[in-house]
């Protein structure tokens, strides 16, 4: 099976540590552990459709966009721009610094902290029941912290991770970049959709942490640097 917590590839060993942590999850259709947007002006609400997408159907596109190759410097068009993860790294290390430069009005879409869960390498393949579940599992069992800043700003409601608004967990989707050929996939975690910044210089920090062993700490911290033209 393959997952991961940031775009860059899994692998099997990393895996096969995190089994024995899993724990019961429920499976189902896509759900959120909370509801409102929890005082956060600056973010779409959890339950919104922007664009006419709910947020997991978001959360599919940027997989996809991540799996096919999607980095912070790749072109993008549209009203929404995909921010890209960054990979987890020992707790303490340097965080991750990148430049972007947006036009006004762009809508900004990250994941806090996320991973995708499928059935690459696994023999017998999983029901798309225990797909789900075990996304939800792994989840439940690794996930220690969810933090958004904004202007320096914290976004609210991300405090727990196991009970935060902006958890989500996407339909199966394809991923066309599986191997032995594309496959049934399912996408789990903390999103956010930031409205459109004003003129000028922002920053957009999101930092999340996973715990796969007791006292082995995990943690993605990622600062944008945003110019927002006109």
């Amino acid at each position: 099976m393959k997952y991961n917590i940031t775009k860059t590839s899994p692998t099997s060993g990393i895996r096969s540590a995190l089994l024995g942590l899993v724990l019961l999850a429920t499976a189902g259709s896509p759900a959120f552990a909370g509801n409102g947007n929890v005082g956060n002006p600056n973010i779409m609400p959890p339950q919104s459709h922007p664009f006419g997408l709910s947020y997991a159907e978001w959360a599919e596109s940027y997989w996809q966009w991540a799996h096919a190759g999607g980095t912070a410097d790749s072109p993008q068009s549209g009203p929404v721009r995909f921010l890209a993860s960054a990979p987890f790294k020992p707790d303490g290390a340097p965080p991750t610094l990148r430049n972007i430069t947006i036009p006004a009005n762009t809508f900004l879409f990250s994941p806090v902290s996320s991973f995708f869960d499928n059935n690459e390498d696994v023999d017998p393949p999983l029901s798309d029941e225990e797909l789900i579940a075990d996304a939800n599992a792994t989840w439940d069992a690794l996930a220690i912290r969810t933090e958004c800043y904004i202007d320096g700003v914290p976004v609210k409601g991300l405090e727990d991770p196991q009970d935060t608004a902006y958890f989500l967990q996407t339909d199966l989707y394809i991923n066309p970049f599986t191997l032995p050929g594309p496959m049934e996939e399912v996408a789990v975690g903390a999103f956010l959709m930031i409205k459109p910044l004003k003129v000028g210089h922002h920053t957009v920090r999101l930092v999340g942490a996973i715990e796969p062993a007791p006292g082995f700490v995990l943690t993605k911290d990622v600062t944008y640097t945003i110019t927002v033209t006109r």
